[in-house]
């Protein structure tokens, strides 16, 4: 295999979204301001000069092999830049790598992530510090073919719904953009009920729920081999295998308290090492392989008690090939990777599954 082509996805760093947020300004008016408000200046602006840096060495390896090496940002990343390459390399951190992910639609274009921050991050979706600290070294591999391919599951959605076929909001834009959910239809006379699958492939997860996190979620949840259920919860995380590192490990994993407090109830004696031991293999048991069809759906704080969840007996979280899920919610929002976000309020249906189409060609050094 030989790639002639990169293209490098560069992070926008944290000062450079301090800048966009005052147009005009200069460097030295943004500094007294950044420091007159008390945060760390001195930090912030090291690490952009490091992460812009190490951007810059970068290229500059690739070249040194003979890749032509073409550079965006995410205000300029799009399919043509995709399908220009024949690779795709970011240079950042996990969510620099959703965002390269998320522009390649077809299971052949291979992906490879640098941490360009290894001291101060540690994503699961990037290369290991190893190389991070030492690209040189893994551009090598990339040339001599000392690499593997893991093809990483992505979950596909498809909307139903009278607002089925808007556009998706950008939630980590600047100023931040107002939730979809949120905007209310100025005209109701015109609306019907459409079907769309929509662009974003959900390589971590997809969440479903109202778009303030204080308010109830209110959802109807179908689950192949359970009846349809209607649930009170904080909204609904259903994940992949790659996810499952991700906030799927943080909703389900459970601290040493708990399950001391657990063993303690049960009656059961066990020392602090053994109580550590526990807690780390349970939450080590949460992750599942990359490359694993099937997802896992979480129930975030269900409410259970009186008549929730009618009819009960619905699992708070499971394996399953699919999931559908109906909103009975007021201003809910359906995101993909935490970034890309659909309105989802009442009456709106969400198919989720995965297909081995749209799977994402990823590389694991040797």
């Amino acid at each position: 295999l030989n790639f002639k082509k990169v293209l490098l996805l560069n992070k926008r760093t944290r000062y450079e979204l301090e800048k966009l947020q005052f147009p005009g300004i200069s460097d030295k008016q943004l500094e007294f301001f950044i420091r007159k408000r008390g945060s760390d200046f001195d930090t912030l602006f090291t690490t952009h000069k490091s992460q812009k840096s190490f951007t810059k060495e970068l290229i500059k390896t690739f070249k040194e092999v003979g890749i032509e090496v073409e550079v965006a940002d995410r205000t300029v990343y799009r399919k043509e830049y995709v399908d220009w390459a024949d690779l795709v390399v970011t240079s950042g951190g996990d969510g620099t790598f959703l965002l390269g992910a998320s522009h390649i639609k077809s299971r052949e274009k291979p992906i490879l992530g640098f941490n360009n921050d290894p001291d101060r991050s540690s994503g699961r979706l990037c290369l290991s510090k190893e190389y991070s600290l030492n690209p040189s070294l893994a551009i090598q591999k990339i040339v001599k073919n000392e690499f593997n391919w893991l093809y990483r599951t992505r979950i596909e959605v498809q909307l139903t719904g009278t607002r089925a076929k808007e556009d998706c909001v950008e939630l980590d834009q600047w100023p931040q953009p107002m939730s979809p959910g949120a905007v209310r239809i100025p005209n109701c006379n015109d609306l019907n009920v459409v079907t769309q699958v929509v662009p974003h492939l959900a390589l971590n997860e997809v969440f479903a729920g109202e778009c303030l996190a204080s308010q109830v979620s209110y959802l109807v949840v179908d689950v192949p081999g359970n009846v349809r259920t209607q649930v009170k919860c904080s909204g609904v995380c259903v994940s992949t295998g790659t996810g499952s590192t991700s906030w799927h490990m943080s909703i389900n994993r459970l601290s040493l308290a708990k399950v001391h407090r657990i063993l303690e109830i049960a009656g059961v004696e066990k020392s602090p090492a053994d109580v550590s031991d526990i807690t780390t293999t349970f939450n080590n048991s949460l992750q599942f392989s990359p490359d694993d069809p099937r997802l896992f759906y979480t129930l975030r704080d269900p409410i259970c008690g009186g008549v929730w969840p009618d009819p009960p007996g619905i699992p708070s979280d499971a394996f399953t090939p699919s999931l559908s899920v109906m909103s009975k919610c007021y201003a809910a929002n359906l995101v993909i990777d935490g970034t890309w976000a659909y309105p989802f309020n009442d009456g709106t249906v969400a198919f989720m599954y995965s297909k081995p189409q749209n799977m994402l060609k990823t590389v694991v050094l040797l």
